[in-house]
């Protein structure tokens, strides 16, 4: 096709002599170098990144690349110099501002991301794995202060403590025998309900069906929806725990539900002879 100066027409209506004319060209030039990658490393890490054959130049005239991961690091790092410079009163202030500016529902938002994610198969299992891969790296590279502050941030979202574990608490404190002993305390990975480290006793309130108790489950592949887990599963948590608590030393009394709700002051007889038993042997007055 020829316009009326002679010339050709490009696809995109420009007149070119050619077949198409300079600017379509130089758009399918960049395109291709556009998908060719070349390999450069990150100036902070040295690890490696994939970056276009048109963006070369761009980067080393900033001095070299930034992978990800140190790009989130030095973000972090920003936003902590930021907030230091800011004043409690101009964080809330910015705070408002922003859940001002939010249209929709943030949990209606995931939600709806997840269902997405979910649909399909492969995606879902590559967040689900990378999801998890991140966990189990934050958690090993964790000190012993944050994860203590993990594991209580998560008991304070999900209540542990059962309605009888707060009675039995409360009755040791009227009867006196709750001196020296601390509630869910961190120890060594555990919580039990009530630990006294001076006379090494652990009290622990034990739910029938929670705990599985063995006079009413007798079969340990019996599975029990509201603990999400087999019979056998939990007698194996279970034996676990306790095999920590021992393994220090720790005299564990173990207050089972149908036991403390058909006789308290027998359950709490047992708890006192217990710790008369520690102080006359460790001779604590």
């Amino acid at each position: 096709m020829r316009s009326s100066l002679g010339n050709r027409v490009c696809h995109c209506g420009r007149s070119c002599r050619l077949e198409e004319c300079t600017i379509c060209r130089e758009k399918k030039k960049r395109a291709v170098l556009n998908g060719q990658k070349v390999q450069i490393s990150c100036r902070m890490c040295g690890a490696p990144y994939f970056v276009s054959v048109l963006k070369v130049n761009h980067y080393a005239k900033l001095g070299g690349v930034v992978c990800r991961k140190c790009q989130s690091i030095l973000a972090s790092k920003r936003l902590t110099k930021l907030r230091s410079l800011q004043s409690p009163e101009e964080r809330v202030r910015i705070a408002k501002y922003a859940r001002s500016c939010v249209k929709a529902d943030p949990s209606e938002t995931v939600r709806k991301q997840w269902d997405t994610i979910k649909s399909n198969p492969e995606l879902y299992e590559k967040n689900r794995s990378r999801l998890e891969r991140q966990s189990v790296e934050g958690w090993k590279n964790a000190d012993e202060a944050t994860r203590n502050k993990r594991i209580l941030s998560f008991i304070n979202r999900n209540k542990s403590r059962s309605a009888g574990s707060d009675k039995l608490k409360r009755l040791m404190i009227e009867r006196g025998l709750y001196e020296g002993f601390v509630s869910e305390e961190i120890f060594h990975g555990f919580i039990p309900d009530e630990i006294n480290h001076g006379l090494k006793i652990i009290v622990e309130y034990y739910g029938d069906v929670y705990h599985c108790r063995p006079r009413r489950y007798k079969d340990p592949s019996q599975y029990l929806k509201f603990i999400g887990r087999t019979v056998g599963e939990q007698w194996a948590r279970d034996k676990k725990r306790l095999a920590v608590f021992y393994r220090f030393g720790y005299v564990v009394v173990i207050v089972w539900e149908s036991d403390f709700k058909r006789d308290e002051e027998g359950q709490l007889r047992r708890i006192q002879n217990e710790i008369d038993r520690k102080r006359s042997v460790g001779g604590i007055v």
